[in-house]
């Protein structure tokens, strides 16, 4: 027991250093995010678990409109259960698109300060969606002012609307600057 002494005492040095276990939480590294990596596993187990869902959904639907033997609401509800599978199946793998996007703005957190991090980078996220949900608005009341062909109620209605949609992207907008300023105050 006595020659394994001064091998151990080589390694304590390097112990200390190395720190607690990684827990998840705390003690992974500096900068070291694991709710991404989560985030991603778990969408991807649940949009496995969706499709497979969708495919017997699809499965059934089918076997109710083969099976009808006559009856027109056994193949409607055949029809229906292929097409709410369909749809539960395209909203699933749209949601990976929605899971990247929200990856990506996750990874930009800071474990120093999360709670600043969290509120710019969900404000982020928002003022971004917010502002493609206004260039959206706003085209759809131009087109909407092209088909309203001199109508001066719909010219009413689609100037007031005009006028809420960029009154609601101006305090979008300022609440990013008001986020920002928080953050560099570091309160």
């Amino acid at each position: 027991m006595e020659f394994l002494s001064p091998i151990i005492d080589l390694f304590i040095p390097l112990a200390h250093a190395l720190g607690g276990p990684c827990d998840g939480i705390a003690n992974c590294g500096i900068g070291v995010n694991p709710l991404p990596r989560f985030v991603t596993i778990a969408a991807a187990a649940l949009v496995e678990i969706a499709s497979g869902l969708s495919v017997l959904f699809v499965v059934i639907g089918g076997a109710l409109m083969i099976m009808n033997f006559g009856n027109e609401s056994q193949a409607d509800k055949g029809k229906k259960a292929i097409m709410f599978a369909l749809i539960g199946w395209a909203i699933a793998l749209s949601s990976q698109a929605i899971i990247s996007f929200a990856v990506v703005r996750a990874g930009t957190i800071d474990p120093s300060a999360p709670h600043l991090s969290v509120m710019r980078v969900a404000v982020g996220s928002m003022l971004f969606v917010f502002n493609v949900v206004f260039a959206l608005m706003m085209l759809f009341y131009g087109f909407k002012l092209v088909f309203a062909r001199g109508q001066q109620s719909e010219l009413d209605s689609v100037k007031k609307a005009a006028m809420w949609t960029v009154v609601g992207a101006l305090a979008v907008n300022l609440s990013y600057a008001l986020v920002r300023a928080t953050a560099q105050l570091g309160f």
